[in-house]
């Protein structure tokens, strides 16, 4: 069991926080707790796994006992209090001047990127698995100030959720992820104490920030702790595989069809002849235009999948939820009358994908939705798909912040370098790949020269990534089909370990895999016991 503790003015990252670990370890297994919960668990002599937001100096002791305990492990989380900082071998104080500039960076120019001159750089502390990630910019962008195609979120340097707490000293022992700037560490990011060769210390992993990694290929780190780091010393816990068992990666794609439908009919016999699943967010107002219907029901009869691009394009949904509703109500409708297909996903207008949206699109009767940008919404830009903070169970959400367009490719020798960067850090991390790309239009073609441009950059990438292993490539809505099943996964903890069960009515056929204890295990439709 994981066991939550922040102090009451931090709902909002527990929020956060609390949502990703659900989405990483199942249903049942996060209980947000109170501090004499805690202290009656190390009483009791069952402690398992605590996770700490932003602790205060009066909890310490505590935090400080719990380390000592034989079997717990911690993730700390945000401020290190003065006297943990202490016994932790840290130093923190505060930010030097200039630090918040250096965060922050020009927009992207076409054919090239942007990043912060101030980042993350990752260490390799002996036997703890590394993070896929291995350098982070504070802040990235591939196009213009809106979009990172390499996937992760900003850390910020406000007062919000989102960014790095303080400025700490760390010694390289302890250090497992510096904050860079001209080539020289000016704080630390993450730090790690304890492990399988110090069996009579403490087990406590440390970022600097409130919700820690969620937004991130890092976050691979955490589950990498949860599930297998210390075993059998430590409490491990867990964790579901976002990619299904007998796969190295997997792979999904669209086309957001924002102002044409038809001209992405040579883009899709491509498709077809790569032998690659092909899918279509359609924006109903554009389906006013009978032109645009055939290649639609075209699409679903090859495999293909048809998703939801709203109704009007409105950003933000619309601005509330009365309007989010009725985009999400109104474009189902236009699709199936049009298609003969009810649609059960959607795709967020500019990935724009507020609280109220979600919660909308459920109303409307959707199953999920596609978003995740690095310029709004940071709690819909998740690590790992299925509910968003404050969503239902039953609605989930997929990060795709992939966009191939011709304005993204690079100038010189590898113009897809950015996204077969993007595509091995998913493979890496274990995170099912998402890129989508628009069809021309009359006004726009999204800077690509001309649709043969276009087409063999698209079969070049899809080669690239299927020379990658075993690799998995399927429509969208078998992808969030897989992935709605996962976020349904229930996991008990027994006297002898865990069992974990599916949904009994599963959406697809791909075998969900879970990673325990050093080990990774099939989950068939008969559960499994850990």
């Amino acid at each position: 069991m994981i066991h939550l503790l922040c102090p009451g003015s931090d709902e909002a990252a527990a929020s956060v926080v609390g949502a990703a670990l659900h989405r990483s370890c199942g249903l049942g297994q996060v209980l947000s707790v109170c501090l004499a919960q805690w202290r009656n668990r190390l009483r009791l002599e069952t402690p398992g796994v605590l996770v700490v937001i932003n602790p205060l100096e009066a909890w310490s002791g505590l935090m400080i006992q719990s380390m000592r305990h034989p079997h717990a492990k911690l993730i700390v989380l945000g401020q290190l209090p003065p006297t943990l900082a202490r016994h932790l071998g840290a130093e923190a104080g505060a930010f030097s001047v200039g630090f918040k500039e250096t965060a922050l960076c020009a927009p992207a120019p076409a054919y090239g990127f942007a990043e912060s001159e101030l980042h993350i750089e990752y260490a390799e502390l002996g036997p703890f698995p590394h993070s896929p990630l291995g350098k982070r910019p504070f802040l990235r962008y591939d196009f213009t100030d809106e979009w990172n195609n390499l996937g992760y979120g900003a850390i910020c340097t406000d007062d919000s959720i989102w960014a790095i707490s303080q400025q700490v000293q760390l010694g390289d022992e302890n250090c497992l992820a510096r904050v860079m700037l001209d080539g020289r560490c000016v704080g630390a990011y993450a730090g790690l104490w304890g492990g399988l060769l110090d069996t009579d210390a403490g087990c406590l992993l440390w970022y600097n920030r409130a919700v820690g990694p969620v937004d991130s290929q890092e976050w691979r780190v955490v589950e990498l702790f949860l599930a297998h780091f210390a075993w059998p010393e430590r409490a491990c816990q867990p964790v579901l595989s976002e990619v299904p068992y007998g796969f190295d990666a997997a792979v999904t794609m669209r086309l957001d069809c924002d102002e044409d439908v038809e001209s992405a009919r040579s883009l899709w016999q491509a498709y077809r002849q790569l032998d690659v699943p092909f899918s279509l967010a359609l924006h109903a107002k554009v389906l006013a235009d009978t032109r645009h219907h055939e290649l639609p029901r075209e699409v679903l009869a090859s495999g293909g999948a048809v998703l939801s691009h709203t109704a009007t394009h409105a950003p933000d949904w619309g601005g509330s939820y009365a309007a989010a509703f009725e985009e999400g109500r109104a474009s189902a409708a236009v699709i199936e009358h049009v298609i003969g297909t009810r649609v059960r996903f959607a795709v967020s207008p500019f990935h724009q994908t507020p609280a109220y949206a979600r919660a909308a699109l459920a109303d409307a009767g959707y199953e999920g939705c596609i978003g995740g940008i690095i310029r709004n919404d940071p709690d819909f830009l998740m690590a790992r798909s299925g509910c968003a903070p404050g969503s239902a169970t039953g609605f989930i959400g997929h990060s795709q912040q992939c966009m191939l367009h011709g304005d993204c490719m690079l100038d010189g020798a590898e113009p897809l370098a950015v996204f077969k960067q993007a595509f091995d850090l998913a493979k890496a991390s274990g995170t099912f790949f998402g890129y989508l790309d628009h069809p021309f239009s009359a006004r726009y073609q999204y800077g690509w020269a001309t649709e043969d441009q276009r087409i063999q950059v698209h079969r070049t990438f899809v080669e690239y990534m299927k020379a990658q292993g075993n690799v998995l490539f399927v429509n969208e809505a078998d992808a969030l089909n897989f992935l709605l099943d996962r976020s349904a996964v229930s996991v008990q903890q027994t006297p002898s370990g865990f069992r974990l069960d599916v949904r009994e009515h599963a959406h697809s056929n791909f075998v969900q895999a879970l990673e325990y204890g050093g080990q990774s295990y099939n989950l068939s439709s008969e559960g499994v016991s850990v």
